[in-house]
């Protein structure tokens, strides 16, 4: 904040000025913003409105804000305007920081709630400009920013309906469905605007629509893990003839199907779920026991590979993968797999319950873990070094 003020001098006057009608006090220094190093031989109003400017940008917490700001209004009457106008051609040119500076000074000079949402919008379109830099981390700087400002437009001015909206934009661009929602509503409750409220409702039933369906979708899930597979076939199966395809659904639906030994339409499900989110460990997982259980247990066996590939640390997919080998005797894979599931949680139930197995169809004891101590190349040359180095204390020897 202060290398935001540190071209602002402050000068005193040696007689009373007036600014229009108003009186400026010998007493109070007045901010003027000056090149660096230019020494400040007399007043000159374009360098003080720019001071006046700065300090009511910057410092709010200045003891004397109040009466900065009324001389503001005095030098420059449409400061206000000007500051809007200004601010907008900024905004347009991508100059964001002095859009944003600007933007400011509008807002805690003017204290309206409409000001509060040009700042956000003008934070929402840096978020969405730092995102397409890949710059995550200014984008996302600048999306708290956003709704920083809306909560103090909330705070200041609880009866201005459109906040409400803008706060419940903000929730659904994240995902926040049932927040976005409780903003509409409040949306609804304070607006005074007919056609405005209609949209809103519009909008609010479709919310509280997905909200439903999303319980919906939970309880087919809850279903299945209380082994009520029926009863979660026929939730999902409601949700699949209202909405939208989602690979949760085929996967909740494909599950259900596989538990009911519906092998081959559960299948076509959990591949349907996998068309729609390629990169999960249990859809490959389901499909391993639906490849099994139809009796193609090399297709299985790839499901399982994949599916430890992608969860490296679940040492569920690895079990698997050992049992799957230890039945068609092959030994050394089942081995493999074992040790990688040992790396990953050695007191595993199933792991110990398979290593039992392989310890009673093989002979074989598998005793402590096996680690594998992973070599860098400088590692590798720092060892060459020091045997080098013992050779050739040895030839001197």
């Amino acid at each position: 904040m202060q290398s935001k003020l540190e071209n602002i001098k402050y000068i005193k006057l040696s007689e009373t000025r007036k600014i229009g009608d108003f009186v400026l006090e010998k007493d109070i220094g007045l901010p003027v913003s000056i090149e660096e190093d230019k020494p400040v031989k007399e007043l000159d109003l374009n360098s003080l409105a720019a001071g006046l400017i700065k300090i009511c940008t910057y410092d709010k917490e200045n003891k004397n804000f109040e009466y900065y700001k009324n001389v503001l209004f005095a030098l420059r009457p449409d400061v206000l305007t000007e500051l809007n106008l200004a601010a907008q051609a900024k905004m347009k040119a991508k100059d964001y920081q002095f859009a944003e500076e600007l933007l400011v000074a509008v807002k805690n000079l003017a204290a309206k709630p409409e000001c509060y949402i040009n700042l956000a919008v003008l934070y929402a379109e840096m978020a969405v400009a730092y995102h397409k830099k890949d710059d995550d981390v200014s984008a996302d700087m600048y999306d708290d920013m956003l709704m920083s400002t809306l909560r103090e437009c909330e705070t200041y001015f609880p009866d201005y309906a459109p906040v409400y909206n803008e706060i419940s934009a903000y929730h659904l661009r994240h995902g926040d469905v049932e927040s976005a929602r409780d903003y509409l509503d409040k949306f609804i409750s304070v607006s005074k605007d007919a056609k405005a409220k209609k949209n809103a409702q519009e909008m609010l039933n479709k919310l509280n629509s997905m909200l439903s369906s999303r319980d919906e979708l939970l309880f087919a899930y809850d279903k299945m893990m209380m082994n009520q597979s029926e009863e979660a076939l026929e939730a999902v199966n409601r949700y699949l003839s209202k909405h939208e395809k989602s690979w949760e659904a085929f996967f909740i639906r494909g599950w259900a199907k596989r538990v009911l030994e519906q092998y081959d339409s559960a299948q076509e499900d959990l591949l349907e779920a996998l068309r729609l989110e390629s990169r999960n460990a249990e859809i490959y997982n389901e499909l391993s026991i639906c490849a099994r259980e139809s009796g193609n247990t090399d297709l299985a066996k790839s499901y399982l590979e994949i599916a430890s590939d992608l969860d490296e640390e679940s040492a569920l997919y690895l079990t698997n993968l050992a049992f799957l080998h230890l039945m068609d005797s092959e030994f050394e894979e089942s081995r493999e797999a074992i040790e990688r599931a040992r790396q990953i949680d050695p007191e595993d139930p199933q792991l110990l319950y398979i290593i039992k197995q392989y310890e009673e169809k093989t002979g074989d004891k598998i005793g402590e873990i096996i680690s594998e101590e992973v070599f860098t190349d400088e590692d590798f040359d720092n060892l060459r070094k020091k045997d080098k180095e013992e050779n050739t204390k040895r030839e001197e020897l």
